[in-house]
């Protein structure tokens, strides 16, 4: 199963449309956190928000966690070893104030079980590769491996 999570902040109909697009020509059933967007999916399930224990089991149960640029979504899938596909809001596209998001990419990418996608090619390709890396030095049993991922993506920002 493939979870997609928007954020609780702003909407991100871009990546649900890719994510809906996907869903109805693959097989993997996709479930996603589409917040107050107006674009309705057709072939994935959906919950405009999910409470934070289902959100956890969600990451946790998924093979594939696409996810907006957001940080919190990015430390939980590390520590829950899921591998992390993470889409940026754009600021040409009205998603955004600004492209902090862009910005955070370049780094974003250098994270082991991490990959980045800003169009939807980028995005197919990256769930085409079933077999996505992660990080199995950083776990929830593991505190100093979070901590120094931390210092690391810190220091590369």
């Amino acid at each position: 199963m493939i979870f997609v999570a928007v954020g609780t902040q702003l909407a991100f109909d871009r990546l649900i449309k890719y994510m809906d697009e996907w869903a109805k020509i693959n097989s993997e059933k996709v479930i996603a956190q589409i917040a107050e967007g107006s674009y309705l999916p057709k072939h994935i399930e959906y919950k405009k928000y999910f409470k934070n224990e289902e959100y956890i089991a969600m990451v946790k149960e998924s093979s594939i966690f696409v996810s907006h640029a957001g940080m919190g979504n990015i430390f939980t899938a590390k520590e829950l070893m899921t591998p992390i596909i993470v889409v940026n809001r754009q600021f040409k596209l009205n998603e955004h104030r600004n492209d902090h998001q862009a910005d955070g990419l370049k780094w974003m990418a250098k994270l082991k079980g991490v990959y980045t996608a800003t169009t939807k090619d980028e995005l197919f390709d990256c769930l085409k590769h079933k077999n996505l890396e992660i990080d199995e030095s950083i776990s929830s049993n593991n505190s100093n491996a979070i901590s120094n991922f931390i210092k690391q993506t810190i220091m590369n920002s």
